[in-house]
């Protein structure tokens, strides 16, 4: 297997590649990763410190060119998700489609007609790596994959998760280099939410989103589903600690005790 030139994080995990036909390249196609079989390392340029550890063993690790995902088909929603956003990578989307696509690597995902009528009920279809931070390169379409593919409240996408959005993209143009590792939470207590469909998922109650630059400065959020359109990313700051407890995620196992929660200034925050 051949990897691109990217500089790499590590991805420990018990999985065995499967159906990588004559890949080249990681920029050729993804990667799937399933099946535990051995002990094996993996080096995903998407995670700094390592790729999240503690997902369902079931889940199916993908890695393209633009992120790399641990996609759970029980909830129909990645466990995470991890991308790098740079100034080269930015671009204008408006023109770009943001039609769902089918996922050849995922067979079980939630398909267009699962979507149908959501505005109705205040939600939309959202993407965890964003289209506007990979607009300007050739692999943008990825992000219109199903296993990228999650719901959000109206009020959260076009509030709070846009802003900080946006201003992870102001910060790269002060950064070579900007990283994020986000996905959802599930509250045990929570009443399940739910599309109209026939199909076993659920609905997130509520988001994390840690960003981090190469210098190990980091700024971690909590995102409620029926977080209300005015509320602003800095209010809802967050700490890996209280994240890894909801998940049950170790978002960084190749250096979390490196990282420091400073970066939140640099995305619109005072202090």
């Amino acid at each position: 297997m051949k990897q691109s030139a990217a500089r790499f994080g590590t991805c420990r995990g018990r999985s065995r590649p499967k159906n990588l036909g004559s890949l080249t390249a990681l920029t050729a196609m993804a990667l799937l990763f399933t099946q535990p079989l051995q002990s094996q390392v993996y080096k995903f340029g998407h995670c700094l410190l390592g790729c999240p550890q503690g997902a369902a063993p079931s889940n199916h690790i993908l890695v393209r060119s633009i992120y790399t995902l641990s996609f759970n088909t029980t909830t129909k929603t990645a466990d995470w998700v991890a991308y790098q956003v740079t100034a080269g990578s930015i671009g204008i989307a408006s023109s770009l489609s943001r039609e769902l696509v089918p996922d050849d690597f995922v067979a079980d995902t939630l398909e267009i007609a699962d979507f149908f009528a959501i505005q109705e009920r205040g939600l939309v279809r959202a993407q965890y790596a964003p289209l506007v931070s990979f607009a300007a390169t050739p692999y943008w379409p990825e992000v219109n994959y199903s296993t990228n593919a999650v719901v959000h409240t109206s009020s959260l996408s076009q509030g709070a998760w846009y802003g900080l959005d946006w201003a992870v993209r102001n910060l790269v143009n002060r950064e070579a280099a900007v990283y994020v590792v986000t996905g959802p939470v599930f509250y045990p207590e929570a009443e399940p939410r739910t599309l109209v469909t026939n199909k076993q998922h659920r609905i997130p109650d509520g988001f994390f989103k840690v960003v981090l630059t190469r210098e190990g400065r980091a700024a971690a959020f909590l995102f409620p589903q029926d977080t209300a359109v005015h509320v602003h990313h800095c209010d809802l700051r967050s700490s890996l600690t209280e994240i890894e407890g909801l998940t049950g995620l170790e978002l960084f196992p190749d250096g979390s005790s490196r990282l420091e929660l400073s970066l939140y200034s640099a995305l619109g925050c005072s202090s």
